[in-house]
């Protein structure tokens, strides 16, 4: 399966360290390339830090998740397409041009 931008997948995602990981979803930002790679944005459902936006019902085109859940737009990273356990949802194009800007407002 390849990966696309605004899907949500779960994925072990590696602390800091590299020395452990935790099952987290992503918002892959960039679609897979050749090299299996993606370009992703954490989530969370804690709700405590400044540069996050809150994914809502009617941001989501497909798929499902269990919690309120927060994108952080403050940094991202690319991970490899093997770290990722399953897909989980999509989100629409609207939510996705809402968090370019949010990033790229960033930099």
């Amino acid at each position: 399966m390849i990966y696309k931008r605004g899907d949500i997948v779960l994925i072990d995602f590696p602390f800091t360290t590299l020395v452990k990981s935790k099952k987290r979803p992503v918002l892959v930002i960039k679609s897979e390339n050749e090299y299996n790679d993606f370009v992703c944005f954490q989530i969370t459902s804690k709700n405590t830090q400044s540069k996050s936006y809150a994914i809502n019902n009617s941001d989501i085109a497909n798929g499902d998740l269990k919690l309120q859940s927060y994108v952080k737009y403050d940094k991202c990273f690319t991970l490899n397409s093997e770290l990722v356990n399953k897909k989980l949802a999509s989100v629409n194009s609207a939510l996705m041009e809402k968090l370019k800007k949010l990033f790229c407002n960033e930099i």
